[in-house]
């Protein structure tokens, strides 16, 4: 059975690819609406972290769930996804995308899939999305949805100091 995040990532590539195994979603724009969707609160248990990574043939710091990697990874390796990895020339990046190999029946909260439909589509077809020098923008005839995911949150943090009792120096270890 697959967690609720794992159908969710199945889901956006089966939407993405009209559920097709010879349409493929670039690594980017998954990676881009996860993000947007961690942000919205649809990926429950799910964080981010800044992580060097080729972007736009360019290594920039992007914004990326591990768990939501180890998911992706798990869908592939459970034959759920399909994984291709392309080498243009000219390009210093390799293109990685996904597919659908094995349908499933998604059983994830509703408004969830509310509002996943309503990001990607707008009167019944999928809304163009555009790979950017910082993330993607999904072109909508109302308003566009620009991802940021090369901007790198500040978080504030505080610590203090621990003055440890014993010694290494000090023991008989």
């Amino acid at each position: 059975m697959l967690s609720e995040n794992q159908q969710k990532i199945h889901y956006i590539i089966n939407l993405l690819t009209n559920g097709g195994k010879k349409k493929w979603v670039k690594q980017t724009v998954l990676f881009a609406l996860i993000y947007y969707f961690i942000k919205l609160g649809i990926f429950r248990g799910y964080d981010y972290a800044p992580t060097p990574f080729m972007w736009e043939d360019k290594i920039k710091f992007i914004n990326i769930s591990y768990d939501a990697i180890n998911d992706l990874n798990f869908l592939l390796d459970n034959n759920y996804l399909n994984e291709i990895l392309l080498s243009v020339k000219g390009l210093n990046e390799f293109i990685v995308g996904y597919s659908i190999r094995k349908k499933i029946d998604y059983n994830f909260n509703p408004k969830d899939k509310e509002i996943i439909d309503n990001t990607l589509f707008e009167n019944g077809n999928l809304k163009e999305i555009q790979i950017t020098e910082d993330g993607a923008i999904i072109k909508s005839k109302k308003e566009d949805i620009e991802i940021k995911i090369t901007n790198i949150d500040k978080i504030s943090y505080k610590s203090k100091s621990y003055i440890m009792k014993v010694s290494l120096w000090d023991s008989n270890i």
